[in-house]
């Protein structure tokens, strides 16, 4: 039996850290299942397939993205027994502050893309699939996107602004339950990143308990050794300050990118 792990967003729930860990314990892994991690998905086309069928909502970019995804796992070795493990955000769609109309609506037939295609690529053979969504507070997880936006766009509202403008989207457990209805025979498995976090490996602590080592080998897994974490309240409305003023746009990201190194280097220093 094919043992089979699609952890497919959502953005800003602790997914850095779940693929760190997937990836410093990859060796581990293999044996047991091949590894689909951003960096090889995002190579591939798949992420921005994915994220295109979530603006434009369209049968061609449906198709588009499910024959990618077929052409990506016809080429991932499963040897005679290895099963998957993926893990790619942006296959709920784009991230919903990029994509303020859609939210995640487009979630539901993304991820029923991405089980059809594993089904296919094991025709045949018995399958034990689960999809797993990591979930988040509403106001944290709206906080982070608005932290994330302003280092990365020309963002100019201020949270408050940010947070209205995003009102009308579902809470994340709306979304997951939605995707759940949407696919009944499916296990789909969520979890919130402020239990997580309390857990021996963080955002990796499902990715431990559904990979079933034996003892010794579960005693070598380790933490992930990334994490995405938002800056200062000072330094996100220094942020905000720059993205307001005039500044061309290669300038602003120069400065920008210089508070955020300067804070990150103060707070190594600290320590």
């Amino acid at each position: 039996m094919r043992r089979v792990l699609l952890h497919l967003g959502l953005h800003k729930t602790g997914t850095t850290a779940a693929q760190s860990f997937l990836y410093e314990n990859r060796e581990l892994i293999w044996p047991h299942f091949s590894l689909a991690l951003p960096y090889k998905t995002r190579k591939a086309g798949l992420s921005e397939a994915a994220t295109r069928h979530s603006i434009y909502r369209l049968d061609s970019t449906l198709s588009d993205f499910g024959i990618r995804m077929n052409d990506f796992l016809g080429k991932l070795d499963f040897g005679t027994r290895r099963g998957l493990l993926l893990s790619e955000e942006n296959f709920s769609g784009l991230r919903p502050s990029r994509n303020r109309v859609e939210g995640y609506a487009a979630a539901p037939d993304l991820v029923a893309t991405v089980v059809s295609a594993v089904h296919r690529r094991f025709l045949g053979e018995e399958v034990d699939m689960t999809v797993y969504l990591s979930l988040r507070q509403r106001d944290s997880w709206l906080y982070s996107l608005w932290a994330h936006d302003l280092q990365h766009s020309r963002v100019v509202r201020d949270f408050d602004e940010f947070c209205a403008d995003l009102d009308h989207l579902p809470d994340l457990q709306d979304t997951a339950d939605t995707i759940r209805k949407r696919l009944p025979s499916v296990t789909v498995q969520t979890a919130w990143l402020e239990d997580l976090q309390k857990r021996q490996f963080g955002p990796g602590a499902p990715f431990a308990e559904f990979l079933d080592l034996s003892q010794s080998k579960a005693l070598r897994l380790v933490a992930p050794d990334r994490t995405n974490s938002s800056p200062s309240k000072e330094v996100l409305a220094d942020l905000l300050a720059l993205n307001r003023s005039s500044l061309e746009d290669a300038a602003l990201s120069a400065r920008k990118k210089a508070v955020v190194e300067t804070s990150q280097s103060e707070m190594i220093g600290q320590k």
